[in-house]
């Protein structure tokens, strides 16, 4: 898989992601945003993502 196909793979999940979120009537924070995007860039990894979104709203 090349690196570009890595993207597009990466930039339709959180695209998924936000519809289903958008169905549900939410939309996501712009910081939750800002990492979706450097995720979909591919500057930190899903575990990364969800760290950060878990440290942000500290669900518990």
């Amino acid at each position: 898989m090349t690196n570009s196909e890595a993207v597009a793979g990466r930039v339709r999940k959180v695209r998924a992601i936000r519809r289903n979120t958008e169905l549900e009537g939410i939309r996501s924070t712009d910081a939750t945003r800002a990492d979706q995007v450097a995720y979909a860039r591919g500057d930190i990894d899903v575990t990364m993502l969800g760290e950060r979104v878990r440290r942000r709203y500290n669900p518990q």
